[in-house]
């Protein structure tokens, strides 16, 4: 076994970090995931942010344990190999903009006429309908949408440096595909799974993000659940995360340090705090500014005070909880030489080890998907010829250049 959805085919049809980021999450628990790129340069995120050797650290994550062909849809004999592909898949993966699928003859009423129990998941910035459906999008657009950057600073918005949205749709785009598969082995029907970023973002943030907006009138509000949470400096400085939610805790802080601050009117209970953040951690940064981040998380955990280290970036793989646990996987690519990712947080009975394979170069599997499908030859060796062409012109492209 690989995994728990082992035997099922996916064939993916996106580009960038949403539709992939569902496509991983599939491949990793066993699924067959076929990528499908367009020739040329295929997938803009092959040269989005690092890269090396013309493979992009973002997409070598994303696209692990897949496989990659390459078609134009603007091809009919690549469209009738897609068609034959479509009839033997599980699970569909878009991301177009809404109605292009449809212009070209792959839509879910189209596939479903071929292949009645095909799961055909769309994912949208804002939706298949709306004054914004036509929209060209982006994360950034959606958190703006959303509230994200007031959330951060009301005063300054600011963007958050990830982006959230999209992930967060291609885990929920993830988790419904599975959720479909369940229900055809029940009832032994396909569907179609229309996923918007929107609708994504506003179901992850309502229950913390909005809750001084889930009731329309009435109820205590006491601010945002993330006025609770500070960073703090230390002695040595490294930054610390102490997480003071209720009296008790405040009271074991102030205990260990041997202050008085919870006795003070303006720190004494939560709402107190809230209201005078600014100099309450003013002065907790008085305490802390005398001991070592490390000595300040030993003193916290003793305590039962929720306290930790705030990692740098080049820390995080570093942690000796993250190296305790194995959570990142080194890998020695063939080209590209030693790399680092995320095993999947969950592994079931009997998968194998992770990761299976290493992402794909553009078109690299075309031979074997279509032989194993009997496409003939002659197709075949024409699909061949037009990537070894286009590896060549990718080998003088700059994607960053200005010229």
């Amino acid at each position: 076994m690989s995994g728990p959805l082992k035997g099922y085919k996916v064939l993916e049809l996106t580009s960038t970090v949403s539709g992939p980021f569902a496509g991983m999450m599939l491949a990793d628990q066993g699924a067959d995931v076929i990528k499908i790129e367009p020739p040329g340069i295929g997938d803009l995120a092959r040269f989005m942010g690092t890269t090396k050797d013309g493979m992009g650290a973002m997409f070598s994550t994303l696209n692990r344990n897949k496989k990659c062909i390459c078609l134009d849809f603007k091809n009919p004999e690549n469209i009738e190999v897609f068609l034959k592909l479509a009839k033997e898949t599980d699970i569909l993966i878009e991301n177009y903009r809404p109605g292009i699928v449809k212009k070209l003859g792959i839509d879910y009423e189209s596939l479903r006429k071929i292949n009645p129990n095909i799961i055909y998941a769309s994912i949208s910035g804002y939706g298949q309908s709306g004054p914004y459906q036509n929209r060209k999008v982006y994360d950034p657009l959606i958190q703006g949408t959303v509230g994200i950057p007031f959330a951060q600073n009301n005063d300054t918005p600011k963007l958050l440096k990830t982006i959230i949205y999209d992930k967060v749709t291609g885990l929920t785009a993830a988790q419904a595909i599975t959720a479909a598969l369940l229900q055809r082995e029940r009832e032994g029907v396909g569907q179609y799974l229309p996923i918007s970023m929107m609708e994504s973002a506003l179901y992850y943030n309502w229950p913390d993000l909005m809750i001084n907006h889930t009731f329309d009138e009435g109820g205590l509000n006491i601010g945002e659940l993330a006025d609770l949470f500070e960073v703090y400096e230390a002695k040595d400085g490294s930054v610390i995360m102490i997480l003071i939610p209720t009296d008790e805790v405040f009271n074991k802080f102030c205990e260990v340090f041997n202050i008085e601050l919870n006795k003070d009117e303006k720190f004494n209970n939560t709402l107190a705090r809230l209201i005078n953040k600014e100099d309450l951690t003013t002065e907790i940064n008085k305490v802390t500014k005398e001991f070592t981040a490390k000595d300040l998380v030993a003193k916290m955990d003793a305590e039962e005070v929720p306290a930790s280290i705030c990692n740098k970036l080049e820390d995080v793989y570093r942690d000796e909880q993250v190296l305790d646990q194995g959570s990142i996987v080194e890998i020695e690519h063939p080209e590209l030489g030693k790399m680092r990712m995320p095993k999947p947080p969950v592994k079931f009975i009997g998968q194998a080890e992770f990761p299976r394979s290493l992402a794909p170069i553009l078109g690299a599997d075309t031979r074997e998907v279509l032989a194993d499908l009997g496409i003939e030859e002659e197709v075949i060796g024409k699909l061949e010829e037009r990537e070894e062409q286009n590896r060549i012109l990718l080998e003088s492209f700059n994607p960053i250049s200005t010229e």
